[in-house]
């Protein structure tokens, strides 16, 4: 399973270069990115921590983007369309686009664009936000993978179970 430790880690090394102060902005506030992340998972289980994370860094780089306020990017309600809303209204607005289209990809262009189906926007947002996902992904496991050879060659076997 994927933490939101392990997440918040892989994107500051994916991505080692962001605009504006968006790096040291996500360094700052990395507890309550990872707060939120645990939040969500608690609140919808069946979804990814990843996905909420991709979204949520695609969107608005975990609401260190000027101007953001620490939002991720979804509006407070659909009735308030530019009204910002808080990192756990994004995780809910995208569980609802869940269950509405069926698909993660289909929820990210919801979340961006209110629709399921494809759209230009829509798709070129839906496909970063995928990539991402992916990018995460495989970096942890990766991550998982060394960390597993290592503790295997460890003679005297101190390594902790992840």
């Amino acid at each position: 399973m994927i933490s939101a430790a392990d997440i918040v880690t892989a994107i500051l090394s994916l991505y080692p270069y962001m605009s504006g102060n968006n790096r040291q902005c996500i360094v700052e506030n990395r507890t309550q990115i990872e707060h939120v992340l645990d939040a969500s998972q608690r609140a919808y289980p069946e979804m990814p921590m990843e996905i909420i994370a991709a979204i949520g860094f695609v969107e608005t780089h975990l609401g260190c983007d000027q101007g953001e306020g620490g939002n991720w990017g979804a509006p407070i309600s659909p009735t308030q369309r530019h009204v910002a809303g808080t990192p756990f209204q994004a995780a809910t607005a995208l569980w609802h686009s869940y269950e509405r289209c069926h698909t993660w990809e289909g929820a990210a262009r919801r979340f961006r664009t209110g629709l399921c189906r494809p759209t230009p926007t829509g798709s070129a947002y839906s496909r970063r936000a995928m990539h991402v996902v992916n990018r995460l992904r495989t970096h942890i496991n990766r991550q998982n993978e060394i960390h597993h050879d290592l503790c295997m060659n460890n003679i005297n076997n101190r390594c902790n179970t992840m």
